[in-house]
């Protein structure tokens, strides 16, 4: 399917250690309703995705869905907050949750992800521990 006018995207910044099926499959689900592509930036000790993601990126191949694919060693969520800022394509940014990113950054007494200029869509598993 063609899509009319500028082509949408869904970043989906992917946390090692933080790989759930639910985080893949609502990315998915967002970038087929919208008519997006796909952006993934997966934070990862080493030069690739973690395993856990293989199967998912599978996916997208038979679905032939457009993605890609960036691993980097680090990323503040300011970080991503200005990256997706910096590009109008970004139609929204898919998490696993909002809490956890403070450890990864400098900057925790400021709120960057109230100043994203797309939806923010959190999408990880609910606690175990709640009712």
């Amino acid at each position: 399917m063609t899509h009319p006018g500028k082509q949408r995207t869904v970043l989906l910044a992917v946390r090692e250690g933080h790989v759930d099926p639910r985080l893949l499959t609502s990315a998915l689900a967002l970038c087929r309703r919208l008519e997006a592509d796909m952006e993934i930036q997966v934070i990862a000790a080493g030069a690739t995705p973690p395993a856990e993601m293989d199967g998912f990126l599978q996916t997208l191949r038979e679905a032939g869905l457009p993605f890609s694919l960036m691993v980097k060693s680090s990323m503040r969520r300011r970080d991503l907050v200005d990256y997706a800022n910096a590009h109008e394509h970004i139609a929204a940014v898919v998490i696993d949750s909002r809490e956890g990113w403070e450890a990864l950054a400098q900057d925790r007494s400021s709120d960057p992800w109230k100043h994203l200029a797309c939806p923010l869509v959190t999408a990880a598993a609910p606690d175990k521990k709640q009712h």
